[in-house]
C-alpha cells in the first residue's frame, strides 16, 4: 500500500450509542495496518462485542475477516521504568491479537494486560491510537455495565 493511498483513521460507530476514530500507527504496526484496512476496504466489519474478563478494560470481538499473516509489531509487551518485562497498557488504543485461530480485533479504552486465560498474558499489536480516549471510556464503562452491544467498523475517507 503506497503512502499516499494509506488512510489515517478508521470509524467505530457503537449499537448501543456513541463513535470513535483512531489514527493508524502506519510507522509503529505497518503491516497490521494493511491488513487491517484491506479488510475493511473490502467491508465495513459489523461484529457483537465481548468485554474482557481478566485483562481489564477492553472490548473485542473475534474473527476479524483477515487471512494475512501478520507478524508481531508494536506489541504491549515492553520494559517498565524498572526494567522489568511487562504486558501492561495504560489502554485508548486498538490492538490486534496475532493468532491466526482468533483473530481477535481489540478495543482498548483504559488500562490492560493483556491475557488469553487468567494466568496466560498475550502480545497485542497495537496500531491505532483512539482519538478521544474520553468518549472511548463512556463506551467502555457503559459496555461494562449494560453489555457491549456490537460495533461497525470502516475506514474514514476524508
Amino acid at each position: 500500500m503506497t503512502k499516499e493511498r494509506r488512510p489515517e483513521k478508521l470509524e467505530m460507530a457503537f449499537d448501543k450509542g456513541g463513535r470513535l476514530t483512531a489514527t493508524l500507527l502506519w510507522d509503529k504496526a505497518p503491516k497490521t495496518c494493511v491488513a487491517i484496512v484491506r479488510a475493511l476496504q473490502a467491508q465495513p466489519v459489523t461484529a457483537r462485542l465481548l468485554h474482557a474478563q481478566y485483562a481489564g478494560s477492553e472490548v473485542y470481538f473475534e474473527d476479524f475477516p483477515t487471512d494475512e499473516a501478520i507478524p508481531f509489531e508494536n506489541t504491549t509487551c515492553r520494559m517498565d521504568e524498572n526494567l522489568y518485562l511487562t504486558n501492561k497498557h495504560p489502554g485508548g488504543v486498538l490492538a490486534y491479537y496475532v493468532n491466526p485461530k482468533v483473530r481477535s480485533f481489540c478495543i482498548v479504552y483504559g488500562e490492560i494486560v493483556p491475557r488469553r486465560f487468567v494466568d496466560v498474558e498475550i502480545a497485542l499489536n497495537v496500531f491505532a491510537e483512539i482519538d478521544d480516549k474520553e468518549e472511548a471510556k463512556r463506551i467502555g464503562e457503559r459496555s461494562r455495565w449494560e453489555g457491549p452491544g456490537s460495533v461497525t467498523i470502516r475506514v474514514l475517507e476524508e
